[in-house]
């Protein structure tokens, strides 16, 4: 009976050892998305530890000089398995290979519950040229024209190939020797890509090449968010961020870019000037009152550099006085949505100093007809201007005596008569003068009144918070990558930390720089070079200028402490 009684206690036991899971060791798995790639692409690394706790972060001490680590995610995953319920923590990252060849992740230590633990090491490829990727995702970039001529624009076209999976699209262009110009909104359709349903993302550009011979376009980076599959290890549920940041490169492409046939050097399809006048000019006009002409340059097919400037072609002279503000650009797209449109307006105040018969010189714009092949002239006939003297200003009385005393005969026409002599004012014209100075200091008086009343209530704290801290300067120069937005928070942060005008002129800003702070040439230099570069002047590294930039600012605070150190600081002329 005892017999009896201990073989049935080990048939039990036998089969609860037999049904019971395998308790399952503490482990530290690694698992990347994708083991072949191209330069400029990321992957994803996931650490799955099972079955322990982790007592610090993972130590990525040993991938330094091999990849660039950002993008950490983490999240929970819960598995069940034979019966038996376990937990995964799992830490996600993103790598970016700095360099080609066969690389290896190597075996990454954590500290855990259960002790130091270490995943396997992980091989991967890396390539010049783009890899087919499993997930199907790839980018192509196209261009119109592969053999534009200097400044002529061209479309870039990028498409992304994927399966709905990526959103939020960030692609960033090489800026050497080319300007970029998104033409458009995203556009998305369907197709079949061997076989399969694809979503294709596309983004059309205008590309314009700042110089001749080959020029290469280096690989666009496509940066997305991608769809996390956060059940990759087994488990049923998953706690933790939806989606993590993905980049896909496109090949590279050669430009043959035709160099100028003439100078100066305007390629277009088309080029009008157009002028108008405030006043009739068919009329004789009055000495001294401002004539306003403005003039309409409408480019078809021009890029993005640097459009011609009218006022070169308008300029004072002895018979006018010339001024003329900004002039206005409008930069739109044909119907084609191929041939960009620039139009220039400037409006220009000329005021005559002499009377008689005035000549206004021809305008002459040289340009080349890309369509035909040759040299192409716009031009703006001369024009004859008649003014007669201004009757209600007085003259000083040896003028008046030239005047009367000389007798010219009956044949004769006196044309373009200086009246270049002091002019004097009417009464009227005085009293309208002195009622305006009378408003002018009662004017001024109120603003003193006014701003010592604002001064007095006005707390410290919002004068310090308007201005921007270098942290933050930093932080938008490294994501910019248009010239344009560049050039604006130059502006910004010159008007904020350096109190320059509003959206003063690159020149501006470097002449301000020179009288108030030591050693400032680098300064304008580095002004100069985003200024020619953006209106298309010459080569322009953005990387190496941004990095100039960065160096440079740090070093300013210690050039204007060195200024401040020997001097003597006086308060305000008028304290509140």
């Amino acid at each position: 009976m005892l017999r009896f009684k201990t073989l049935y206690l080990f048939m039990i036991v036998s089969l609860w050892l037999s049904l019971s899971p395998a308790f399952a060791a503490p482990n530290l798995e690694a698992i990347v998305d994708t083991s072949r790639l191209m330069l400029g692409e990321t992957l994803t690394l996931k650490l799955a530890l099972s079955d322990a706790t982790a007592v610090d972060q993972p130590d990525f001490t040993p991938l330094d000089n091999l990849f660039e680590v950002y993008g950490s995610q983490q999240f929970h995953t819960t598995q069940y398995i034979n019966g038996r319920w376990s937990s995964q923590i799992v830490w996600q990252y993103t790598l970016e290979p700095q360099k080609t060849g066969v690389l290896t992740i190597p075996a990454l230590t954590m500290k855990t519950s259960a002790g130091n633990l270490r995943s396997q090491p992980v091989q991967i490829v890396v390539t010049k040229t783009p890899v087919k990727r499993r997930d199907g995702v790839r980018l192509e970039a196209t261009v119109s024209n592969p053999k534009p001529y200097l400044h002529q624009p061209i479309l870039y076209t990028l498409r992304l190939y994927h399966r709905g999976k990526l959103h939020n699209f960030e692609p960033v262009f090489p800026s050497d020797h080319v300007l970029m110009e998104q033409l458009g909104k995203l556009k998305q359709r369907r197709t079949l890509d061997n076989g399969r349903q694809m979503i294709v993302a596309e983004f059309t550009y205008i590309l314009t090449p700042l110089r001749s011979g080959q020029l290469e376009i280096g690989p666009v980076k496509m940066k997305a968010l991608k769809q996390n599959n956060n059940h990759g290890f087994g488990g049923s549920y998953s706690y933790g961020s939806d989606y993590r940041p993905t980049t896909i490169t496109s090949s590279p492409l050669t430009l043959d870019v035709q160099p100028p046939i003439s100078q100066p050097w305007l390629p277009l399809t088309d080029l009008q000037l157009q002028d108008k006048w405030e006043s009739d000019i068919s009329q004789p006009v009055i000495a001294g009152t401002p004539l306003i002409w403005t003039l309409t340059l409408r480019a078809e097919g021009m890029g993005g550099q640097s459009p011609p400037q009218l006022e070169a072609f308008v300029q004072s002279n002895a018979d006018f006085r010339v001024r003329s503000p900004k002039p206005e650009i409008e930069r739109v797209m044909l119907s084609d949505n191929k041939t960009p449109v620039s139009t220039i307006t400037q409006s220009f105040s000329f005021i005559p100093v002499n009377t008689g018969t005035l000549s206004l010189p021809a305008i002459r714009i040289p340009w080349w007809d890309v369509q035909n092949q040759r040299q192409a002239v716009v031009e703006l006939p001369a024009q004859m201007i008649q003014v007669k003297p201004n009757q209600n200003l007085m003259m000083p009385t040896n003028v008046m005596a030239t005047a009367s005393n000389a007798a010219a005969p009956a044949d004769q026409t006196i044309v373009n008569q200086p009246v270049a002599q002091p002019m004097f004012f009417s009464q009227a014209q005085y009293a309208f003068l002195i009622m305006a100075v009378l408003a002018l200091l009662i004017a001024l008086v109120q603003s003193r009144t006014n701003r010592r009343q604002f001064v007095a209530v006005t707390p410290v704290s919002q004068t310090q918070s308007a201005r921007m801290t270098e942290a933050v300067f930093k932080k938008r120069l490294a994501a910019a990558d248009e010239l344009a937005e560049i050039k604006g928070l130059i502006q910004e942060y010159a008007h904020l930390s350096w109190q320059t005008p509003q959206n003063a002129s690159l020149q501006a800003i470097a002449q301000h720089l020179a009288m108030h702070y030591v050693g400032s040439q680098p300064a304008a230099d580095l002004l100069q070079e985003l200024n020619a570069a953006c209106y298309g002047k010459q080569a322009f590294d953005l990387g190496d200028w941004k990095n100039r930039c960065v160096l440079l600012l740090s070093r300013f605070k210690e050039k204007k402490r060195l200024k401040q150190k020997g001097q003597v600081v006086f308060g305000p002329l008028n304290p509140a």
